[in-house]
């Protein structure tokens, strides 16, 4: 059974780390310039895992767009839990997608990232008023850098 999970969220947010890591493999990501498709097999499921590049808003919209052909089971919109900016840009994506007439996925999860970071720092942007407001079925705080790749797998499924 496919299963299609696209990586959502302004540059700098953890997508291709996550991806990565859930690949196994310990290249360093850099700016993410054409979507990255990864194909993984978990749970008896092939999961194609979509990282759609850009660094604003309205670049991912653009992007996504452009290449939206396909159905996606599971939309996981990232954010980085130490800048509320990137939170808030999840709005503005959602709304993008909305605005051009797509609403290509039946699931959607709202991921804050680099929960190491927040726990050094001692604090963190929590999503649900935004999860809430975006329709998001899920929230998940994670670290893409730190966590065990068994745990992060619960993000995409």
């Amino acid at each position: 059974m496919r299963h299609i999970v696209v990586l959502l969220g302004v540059g700098g947010v953890g997508k291709t780390t996550l991806a990565y890591r859930l690949m196994g493999l310990s290249i360093r990501p850099t700016v993410t310039l054409r979507p990255g498709v990864y194909r993984l097999y978990l749970s008896n499921k092939e999961v194609n895992l979509v990282d759609v590049p850009g660094q604003y808003v309205v670049e991912v919209v653009q992007n996504f767009a452009r290449m939206w052909t396909f159905y996606v089971d599971k939309a996981v919109y990232m954010y980085d839990v130490l800048h509320y900016d990137t939170l808030r840009a999840l709005v503005e994506i959602h709304s993008g997608l909305l605005d051009r007439g797509i609403k290509p996925f039946k699931r959607l999860a709202v991921v804050g990232n680099k929960m190491d970071l927040a726990r050094e720092y001692g604090f963190h942007v929590e999503a649900d008023e935004i999860a809430a407001a975006v329709g998001a079925q899920e929230i998940h705080y994670i670290s893409a850098l730190r966590d065990d790749p068994k745990d992060l797998v619960k993000v995409i499924l």
